[in-house]
C-alpha cells in the first residue's frame, strides 16, 4: 500500500487515469467508473517519485511567494517587491537573456526560428510551433543559466523534429552533452 494519501474523482467519461498535485499539495487520482481500487494504488506507486517531488516544489513555492523568489537559481529576497514586479523583472531579463541564447545556438545547430515569443506559463518552459515559432516561459529566469541554455537548444531541436524522437536527443546531446544532468537538477528544485 503506498505512502501517498489521495482522493479519488471517477467519471465515466474518462478513459485514463490522471494524477494532478492540487495548489494545497493534496494529491487527486481522476479516472474511469471501472478502474480498481489496487490499480489506482499501483499507479500511484509507480509515480510516487514524481509526486513527491511535485509536492516538494510546491512547499518551496509557498516559501518562494510567502518572502523569497528565484532569479538565476539564486534566492532573494522579496523585500518590498510585489508579485507584478518580479513577474515584470522576469519579463525583462527574459528578453535581455534568452534572444542572444537563440542567436548563438541557431548559428551553432543552423536551425533558424521564424519568431520568438515571452509569456507566463504554468505547463511547460518553452515551444516550438508547427510553424518554427519559439516561445519561452518568463518563468525560466528563476532557473540557473545553464537550465535556460538546455530549454533553447531543447526548443531549437524542435525545428528540425517535432517529437522527441532519438534523433532529437542526439542532437540536443551533440549540443549539450550533459543536457541530462542539467533536466535532473531542475526536476529536483524548480517546478512548473
Amino acid at each position: 500500500m503506498s505512502q501517498i494519501t489521495y482522493t479519488t474523482d471517477r467519471s465515466n467519461s474518462r478513459k485514463h487515469t490522471y494524477i494532478t498535485i492540487q495548489k494545497d499539495g493534496s494529491v487527486l487520482v481522476k479516472t474511469d467508473l471501472w478502474t480498481s481500487s489496487k490499480q489506482i494504488e499501483t499507479f500511484i506507486r509507480q509515480k510516487e517519485a514524481w509526486i513527491i517531488r511535485k509536492q516538494n516544489a510546491i512547499l518551496c513555492a509557498r516559501e518562494q511567494t510567502q518572502n523569497h523568489f528565484y532569479l538565476f537559481g539564486e534566492l532573494h529576497e522579496r523585500e518590498h517587491r510585489t508579485q507584478e514586479d518580479i513577474d515584470r523583472l522576469y519579463r525583462e531579463k527574459a528578453k535581455e537573456i534568452i534572444p542572444p541564447l537563440v542567436e548563438r545556438y541557431s548559428k551553432e545547430m543552423n536551425l533558424y526560428p521564424n519568431h520568438i515569443s515571452f509569456r507566463k506559463n504554468r505547463s511547460r518552459w518553452g515551444s516550438c510551433s508547427s510553424k518554427n515559432n519559439l516561445s519561452f516561459n518568463t518563468m525560466l529566469i528563476q532557473t540557473p543559466p545553464a537550465f535556460i541554455e538546455y530549454v533553447v537548444v531543447h526548443e531549437l531541436a524542435h525545428i528540425r523534429y517535432k517529437n522527441h524522437s532519438q534523433a532529437f536527443w542526439s542532437l540536443v546531446h551533440d549540443i549539450l552533452p550533459d543536457y541530462k544532468q542539467r533536466e535532473k537538477q531542475i526536476k529536483e528544485r524548480y517546478f512548473l
